[in-house]
């Protein structure tokens, strides 16, 4: 198994990583919405990735087992996040097959090493039950918070 930094000429498989991550996530995609995500990603990640995105990938035989993306964002300054500095863990996903041999949690020390060496105040993500184990073990906590998440759709 080889660990490593996801590149631009990954941006096929990284498609293929994110559309199972979500397919799995949200249970099943409509045709519509699974089109519109491969149409999406190609040129996100032309525009984003080894910028704000950084990916880490476990590949095994030319082919990928596992991926974490880090999303970093520079915020103005706060009492949570002096620097404005933040990063936030997405797409945490090993494929079945690869599952129970510590590929997930590799993936995550490699996105939390690099967020340490780029200054970023804290990683956060949002923990589906199946990984929330995971993440509590690797010493992320529960955010007791008095804001409410919320958004506006457009």
């Amino acid at each position: 198994m080889r660990f490593r930094n996801g590149e631009y000429a990954d941006c096929a498989e990284l498609t293929e990583m994110r559309v199972e991550y979500l397919k799995a996530d949200w249970g099943t995609l409509t045709k519509e919405q699974e089109a519109a995500i491969r149409e999406q990603l190609p040129s996100c990640f032309q525009r984003i990735l080894g910028d704000t995105l950084a990916a880490y990938v476990a590949e095994e035989n030319g082919r990928l087992a596992g991926t974490v993306f880090m999303l970093m964002t520079d915020k103005p300054a706060s009492p949570a996040f002096l620097n404005g500095k933040v990063g936030t863990l997405m797409n945490v996903y090993v494929r079945p097959e690869y599952r129970k041999l510590g590929l997930g949690a590799k993936l995550v020390n490699m996105a939390l090493e690099d967020a340490r060496k780029r200054g970023l105040c804290h990683v956060e993500l949002d923990a589906t039950k199946q990984g929330e184990k995971l993440y509590e073990y690797l010493g992320f906590q529960k955010v007791e918070s008095h804001y409410t998440p919320m958004v506006f759709e457009l």
